[in-house]
């Protein structure tokens, strides 16, 4: 490594600026190495005895830029019982050896000079070795050598213990925001907690049912069958005939065939029985007459419009709600808003108080934030792991902390559903621009066939259900649900569909139940970015180990999504 060793040039490095500050950018993102040609044992012995005059600054000197260097070498260098090694080890202990009028510089051979050497085995490096051989056998030289000095290892101070709290007000400084697990799989949301501020009892049933009910659905929705849609019925007979035989007729075929012909049959009734939302004046006869009966389509764009100003005036009251119902809940945690009644404790309690303020303003206290609000939510323990960042929170006020959480996340995730809306509303009225007496058949109907569509899409994207709330049936002033799924809409501002919620509640029981279960699901319908991210969040809950096996193609893809899904409010 001496042989390709070049030296820097003095006006590259000795001068401070921008050109010595891209040599040391580039020694260090290349990293130092003790064979490196370029930022080796050469360049640090040249910047030790100061051969080489690098400087940032006017002041600097170069050995000290040396010493910092050789201390970034690799654990692996240092661990080599080396010469080099043993000579930048005595250099950067001894600086007034380093700056010792005879100690040998490092001489760059050129030419064939440089080839003869290493064939020789007489290269810059190794000649410089035998010079500092002899330089440290000098008498001058041992006598400036002496002793190290061995700094003595500090006295071990005694064990502090911490005995366990009996207030929050105790052992404050050991206080750090944190999540005991994400185990908690039920939540009671207190109605009366609610109404004590100002969250109507009203709004909190369509929360839990339909979020979207306040806006009076049924103005701009009906339910039509089958046959008002005009899609023919659901027969409930086998596709398919089955030959009479040997094959057929064994115990096993026989409770096949009857349970395939039991599955078709309850399929047929729940198609055959169901009501699917339609938005008003688009029936499939409605959509129909759209282009030869104009008051057809202007009463269609009418109840459009009404609809956007339904959900624009809803999207701005919910935004102004989801603003203050985060702030309330930030305040009252924080005591920003007292909970609590001020001198009730006397003035040593309201000394503490101003004492803990005053903390929270040196950020010598722990404060919460509203992540870590929905993330406590999930916790076993989420009332210890909230007041004891705050030993002024009362246990009511606390409650009322968790109420307006849980609000604004549903305030949140009810903005996303309107936004949706109002974008397949956009959508929707473009395809209604196109419509002209002009066009001819075929194309009338591609785009009747368009709006059809796209407004079932609108249909159902403001008819959504929530289907994991609940009014407990024990205590009408409860709702119940488990905290892991709102957590997970609020995350990622969606909502659960009925068959993921079904689905994922099956593969909990089973678990439960000591069951093995397989499932099968089409492409489209989540598995990958909602029920798999769900069972996650749900079964590792720190004593269960949840392994996702993926074909290796979606390897990939599928490692993104999990990163994706815990890399916000939940970390696992």
């Amino acid at each position: 490594f001496g042989a390709a060793y070049t030296r820097p040039e003095e006006e590259q490095v000795a001068y401070g600026g921008i050109r010595a500050l891209e040599f040391i950018n580039a020694a260090l993102n290349h990293g130092i190495e003790l064979s490196s040609s370029k930022y080796g044992f050469p360049l640090l012995y040249d910047l030790m005895t100061n051969t080489v005059a690098f400087k940032l600054h006017p002041n600097d000197r170069p050995f000290n830029w040396g010493r910092m260097l050789f201390r970034l070498l690799p654990p692996s260098d240092f661990k080599n019982r080396t010469a080099e090694m043993s000579v930048l080890r005595i250099l950067s202990e001894n600086h007034h050896l380093a700056s010792h009028p005879q100690i040998p510089k490092f001489q760059i051979d050129s030419g064939m000079a440089k080839l003869k050497g290493v064939f020789q085995g007489r290269d810059a490096v190794s000649r410089l070795l035998e010079q500092l051989g002899s330089f440290f056998k000098l008498d001058g030289v041992q006598s400036m050598l002496g002793k190290q000095v061995v700094l003595p290892h500090s006295a071990p101070r005694s064990t502090m213990i911490l005995t366990r709290p009996k207030s929050y007000a105790q052992h404050r400084l050991w206080v750090v925001p944190r999540i005991t697990d994400y185990s908690q799989n039920n939540f009671h949301l207190d109605i009366q907690n609610c109404a004590s501020v100002n969250i109507p009892r009203a709004q909190l049933h369509a929360f839990a049912s339909t979020p979207l009910a306040p806006l009076k659905l049924e103005k701009y929705v009906s339910y039509l069958s089958r046959v008002e849609l005009r899609k023919p019925g659901v027969s409930s007979a086998l596709p398919f005939v089955l030959p009479i035989g040997k094959v057929t007729q064994t115990h096993c075929s026989q409770a096949t065939i009857n349970r395939v012909t039991n599955d078709v049959k309850k399929y047929a009734d729940k198609m055959n029985a169901e009501r699917k939302p339609t938005l008003i004046a688009f029936s499939p006869v409605e959509v129909d007459t759209f282009h030869d009966a104009p008051n057809a389509l202007n009463r269609a764009l009418s109840q459009l419009n009404a609809l956007i100003k339904s959900l624009n005036t809803a999207m701005n009251f919910d935004r102004k709600s989801l603003w203050n119902l985060m702030n309330r809940a930030l305040a009252i945690a924080t005591s920003d808003e007292r909970s609590d009644t001020p001198n009730a404790s006397g003035p040593n309690g309201e000394t503490n108080f101003l004492r803990f303020r005053l903390g929270q303003c040196s950020e010598r206290e722990s404060s919460a934030w509203f992540e870590l609000l929905v993330a406590s939510i999930l916790s076993t323990s989420a009332e210890h792991d909230i007041r004891s960042l705050n030993p002024h929170l009362s246990s009511t006020a606390y409650k009322t902390v968790m109420s307006l959480t849980v609000v604004a996340m549903l305030t949140s995730i009810r903005i996303g559903q309107t936004h949706r809306a109002l974008t397949s509303l956009s959508k929707l009225i473009v395809l209604l621009r196109k419509v002209k007496p002009s066009n001819d058949d075929k194309l009338r109907k591609r785009i009747c066939q368009e709006i059809h569509l796209q407004a079932a899409k609108v249909a159902v994207d403001i008819t959504n259900e929530r289907h994991f709330m609940k009014v407990d049936p024990a205590n009408a002033n409860f709702i119940s649900f488990d905290p892991r799924y709102l957590v997970f809409e609020f995350t990622y501002s969606i909502m659960l569909r009925k068959s993921q919620v079904i689905l994922v509640n099956k593969f909990v029981d089973s678990l439960r139940n000591n069951k093995s279960m397989c499932h099968q699901m089409i492409m489209g319908a989540g598995k990958t970015t909602v029920v798999t991210p769900l069972l996650a969040l749900i079964l590792a809950d720190g004593k269960c180990l949840v392994t996702q096996v993926v074909p290796h193609a979606l390897l990939e893809f599928s490692r993104g999504v999990m990163r994706e899904k815990f890399a916000a409010v939940v970390r696992k």
